[in-house]
């Protein structure tokens, strides 16, 4: 499903590959080595109905969850699309961390700040957050301060390389950021990678001009700098020399376990990759898993619905963004069930 969001009074469709039925993807993250055993689905906050509500979590109210993010202490950012704002999740509580649910694009300091739609969040190592936005073509950073300025881009979309403020961005769903500081984009408009260096400086490497991807979303990357991007119905990896090859996945729709190009998806939405290099996808309403071998497994999920346990059992409804903490424990973005949900592994 599409929507249409007005920009510079222009009208601007939005595909985000059905999530809007009605954007964290993710760098490495550094989990603590642990024994994979059975994956168990709870419920961390939203109850279910749609709203704008603080408060304690299992009360709290989201109006379709996109992505979140998650510090090392355990608190969860959370794009929290269709209210335009930032939302937080810390020791049990809900409260709205940037934004007051006006949809507007303004820089400010927290409740002073207007979002339109946050759709995809990555933190780097201070705790600052980068945001894409499925109305608005720049990219904005929040600090741990609730402070929101735009970090790259100008107020049209576009694809223009160069100068992080004269660059163009086109309506982009994926976002990961590097050790040294690099943030990358999927630029899901443009069909193409776009990488942000830390010296301000915005340039194509991969797509583009050459036809190699056709709808990017998802973003991850692995500590020797390949980057491992959504696109359709596969999972293509790009290697820092520029090499863009199927890592998993072919060009048929389905939803198939398996190895590499045997395997099949239906919904790619989002990426995130766990210090070991295993990758975590949103796949429909599932939670899928690829090992660095290219061996795709069903981590959770199964049917469209509503509920907690174990994975094989548990259901979810349109899963977007994905999160993990340091223990390595996954968060999930479940956005037509307006919750936030965990998966553990016991």
């Amino acid at each position: 499903m599409k929507i249409l969001a007005k920009v510079n009074t222009s009208v601007v469709t939005v595909p985000l590959i059905n999530v809007i039925s009605d954007a964290f993807t993710k760098r490495v993250i550094k989990v603590r080595p642990q024994r994979m055993k059975k994956a168990i689905v709870s419920t961390v906050a939203g109850d279910g109905t749609s709203g704008f509500l603080d408060g304690p979590a299992v009360t709290s109210k989201f109006k379709s969850p996109l992505d979140l993010a998650v510090l090392p202490d355990g608190t969860i950012y959370v794009a929290d699309a269709f209210n335009s704002c930032i939302r937080m999740i810390k020791n049990g509580i809900v409260s709205t961390f940037a934004g007051n649910g006006n949809a507007n694009i303004k820089n400010g300091s927290g409740s002073n700040a207007r979002f339109k739609i946050p759709s995809r969040l990555t933190l780097d190592d201070a705790g600052n957050l980068y945001i894409l936005d499925a109305a608005d073509s720049r990219i904005r950073k929040i600090t741990s301060s609730a402070d929101v300025s735009i970090y790259a881009g100008s107020n049209c979309f576009g694809l223009k390389d160069g100068e992080a403020m004269v660059a163009q961005f086109g309506q982009s769903f994926g976002i990961v950021n590097d050790r040294q500081g690099n943030i990358y984009v999927a630029d899901s408009q443009n069909d193409c990678i776009r990488k942000i260096s830390f010296q301000g400086e915005v340039t194509t490497i991969a797509g583009g001009s050459i036809k190699q991807f056709q709808f990017v979303t998802g973003i991850a990357i692995n500590k020797r700098g390949d980057l491992f991007v959504s696109d359709v119905y596969r999972i293509k990896r790009i290697t820092p020399e520029g090499i863009v090859s199927i890592f998993a996945g072919g060009y048929q729709k389905g939803h198939v376990d398996g190895k590499g190009r045997g395997a099949m998806f239906s919904q790619i939405e989002d990426l995130i990759m766990d210090q070991q290099e295993n990758i975590y996808l949103t796949d429909e309403n599932r939670i899928r898993k690829i090992t660095p071998q290219g061996i795709v497994t069903t981590l959770a999920g199964s049917v469209a619905g509503y509920k907690d346990g174990d994975g094989d059992t548990a259901e979810f409804d349109g899963p977007q963004g994905l999160g993990m903490d340091i223990h390595g424990s996954i968060y999930v973005a479940d956005f037509n069930n307006k919750r936030i949900r965990k998966i553990s592994f016991e």
